[in-house]
């Protein structure tokens, strides 16, 4: 990118007109307006023919000038902005905070042509030809930036802001006049931007808007196919069934209500400070552990996926991000106040909807929102999210290079996060090398399968081992494993004696549970959403809005309680680090949650059907008669008959 090169000065004529408004005409003297009757005894004679025309000939030149300088002053913009947006697929995925000057430029950028096209739409219509989906394009890209860039940092606030910008062309119908057009390049940029939005939705648990996308997808998808006949037909019928797939699967484990509406659910993370109160007695003296990066892998190979995030990934990534305010159309939790962003409030605002010819989203410094944003991050380091790394059926060698990157990122007080959703991969030959930590682990990737290879030699390389991770370990490491070889990585050495921690899924369930592979596991399920897995195995498909929030609650209970019960467990204190961070702490009690229900499950019998930790927690914690009460509680208020308790249980009050 050339950083050196300086924007043009706006004019200073300080005559350009506003948005929407026609150029004022020249005030030109008139003999005819002048009244006789009441006009001073020495007036001036009137201006010859020959010099009106003349002084109309030169405003108008002066004006087409400014005009021209407009004109050419957006196209400079807007040239700069497509050379910055297309560098930016260049910067490498990994590294610290090196791509942020890049970015920051970018928005900078964009920011002074929304801007400029906003104060100079009139000239720019009739002098340039600006057409509206080219403004729509513009609010696409600032829309692209701020989703690439909540991908670097996490933050959701700017996933937000993607949404506004995505929403407001929507409503704006920048794009409607696309199909009138009959140009198969622009109706490619229409459904590009339909797909990118829906990815945005999801994230967002946006449902409402999502099922409209969907069948506005489609019916774009039919037009594009039927007009164009494209050669990449086959391209978009995927995607569309990729978000019908996702949207199902999401269906098919949430409960809904009589009325076949969906009952609300967090699914990121609400701090507890009645948790964090009792985890924070022990009085640790050391500086608190904090997760800093998390690299999510996901390669099982039937499980539906969107835009390359599978399911499991989609939920884990939404666990690692605190709860934000919510903006309209979201269903899942409790709404709480829109979006206060700039942006935001600009486009949402009671003035926002504009029903002339020129419907624009107001005027708004896209840098100015962007630095408050970060200045309120820094201002409030809590609301901070780990940085995540998204491997979609990544190669070993792509995998190994993230753990590498992540691992030089992560600081001497924080830890990183290692998520695992993938096939497991054993040995059919016993190894006779002596290797500890090379007996199988989860499959990888391979691009490229070497013709006359022996499978189990294929196996074996593409296979990521335990002891690939040991080199790792030099720092804290937090590992989730959810495979049909996850015991694989229990006993992993502690050979640099950092803190370790390593939740491991069952490697089998009964043949009662119905398998959840494709529509995401169910360990992990239960690590993102406890209630919805509570759900599943007790095959509720309809209850109540007052017994699910009910439930709710007596689930809020059970890991409150839990938290309590590690908090007076003799942990050791490098194990006892992970609870410091509200991450970790919540993965932990809903592991020890995960297997306090399934232990009381009549289908769950065997070890092998249970999750398993190492170190593990103590039978304080997992066997628990209060927390067993608590389930006992959530079953008769669910009516679910599938738990045997050994022991009478007292039966809470349900919560109110």
């Amino acid at each position: 990118m050339d950083s050196s090169a300086a924007s043009p000065q706006p004019s200073a004529s300080g005559t350009t007109p506003a948005l929407g408004t026609p150029a004022p005409a020249a005030a030109v003297p008139s003999a005819a307006s002048t009244n006789s009757a009441t006009a001073p005894a020495t007036t001036a004679e009137p201006l010859p023919m020959e010099d009106v025309v003349s002084t109309n000939a030169v405003t108008a030149e002066a004006i087409a000038r400014q005009n021209q300088t407009v004109v050419e002053e957006f196209q400079y913009l807007l040239e700069k902005s497509q050379q910055l947006f297309a560098a930016l697929r260049e910067l490498p995925p990994t590294g610290a905070k090196q791509w942020q000057p890049y970015f920051q430029k970018t928005f900078e950028i964009f920011s002074k042509l929304w801007k400029f096209q906003q104060q100079h739409r009139f000239v720019l219509e009739n002098s340039y030809g600006l057409k509206r989906w080219e403004v729509g394009e513009i609010a696409s890209k600032i829309g692209q930036l701020y989703y690439h860039y909540y991908l670097r940092t996490s933050e959701t606030n700017y996933l937000q802001e993607s949404y506004v910008f995505y929403d407001a062309i929507r409503e704006r119908r920048y794009f409607h006049e696309i199909s009138e057009m009959k140009n198969s390049a622009l109706m490619i940029k229409k459904l590009r931007y339909y797909a990118r939005f829906t990815v945005v939705c999801l994230l967002l648990n946006n449902r409402e808007i999502i099922n409209t996308l969907k069948e506005e997808l489609a019916a774009l998808v039919k037009e594009y196919i039927d007009i164009y006949r494209p050669p990449d037909s086959a391209e978009w019928q995927l995607v569309l069934q990729e978000v019908s797939s996702f949207i199902n699967a999401e269906k098919k484990l949430q409960p809904t209500n009589s009325s076949g509406n969906y009952l609300p659910l967090t699914r990121r993370l609400q701090t507890s400070k009645v948790i964090s109160a009792a985890l924070d007695k022990d009085g640790l003296t050391s500086t608190k552990l904090k997760l800093q990066e998390a690299i999510l892998v996901g390669n099982a190979h039937n499980q539906i996926k969107f835009s390359e995030l599978t399911i499991d990934m989609y939920r884990i990534l939404q666990s690692l991000e605190r709860e934000t305010s919510l903006i309209k159309g979201t269903s899942d939790g409790v709404a709480k106040e829109a979006v206060t962003s700039a942006v935001a409030a600009a486009v949402s605002g009671a003035n926002a909807v504009d029903s002339g010819s020129n419907p624009t989203i107001k005027e708004e410094s896209v840098e100015e929102t962007i630095s408050n944003q970060r200045r309120t991050t820094e201002k409030s380091p809590k609301r901070s999210n780990p940085h995540k790394y998204l491997l979609y059926r990544p190669t070993l060698s792509q995998l190994m290079v993230y753990l590498a990157t992540a691992f030089k990122e992560v600081s001497g007080d924080s830890a990183m996060l290692i998520y695992l959703s993938a096939d497991g991969s054993k040995r059919s030959s016993p190894d006779t090398s002596g290797a500890k930590g090379y007996h199988g682990g989860i499959l990888t990737n391979s691009r490229k399968v070497l013709e006359g290879s022996d499978a189990e030699q294929q196996s074996i390389s593409h296979c990521l081992h335990p002891g690939d991770l040991i080199p790792f370990t030099r720092k804290p490491m937090f590992l989730i494993v959810d495979s049909s070889n996850s015991t694989a990585f229990a006993d992993m050495p502690r050979v640099f004696n950092h803190p370790f921690m390593s939740l491991l899924s069952p490697t089998e369930y009964p043949d009662s549970i119905p398998d959840t592979s494709q529509i995401g596991r169910l360990f992990t399920l239960f690590l993102h959403a406890p209630l919805l897995a509570f759900s599943f195995i007790c095959g509720i498909a309809q209850i109540s809005p007052d017994t699910w929030e009910q439930c709710t609650g007596l689930i809020t209970q059970a890991e409150g309680k839990i938290a309590e019960l590690m908090a007076a467990a003799p942990l050791e204190k490098p194990l006892r680090r992970f609870l410091q961070d509200e991450f970790l702490r919540q993965f932990m009690i809903r592991f020890a949650l995960c297997h306090t229900i399934l232990n009381a499950h009549i289908a769950f019998v065997e070890p092998k059907h249970l999750p398993t930790s190492y170190p593990p927690l103590p039978a304080s914690v997992l066997e628990s008669p209060e927390v067993l009460s608590k389930i006992r509680s959530l079953a008769v208020l669910a009516n679910a008959s599938c738990f045997s308790f050994e022991e009478p249980v007292r039966t809470d009050t349900p919560v109110e």
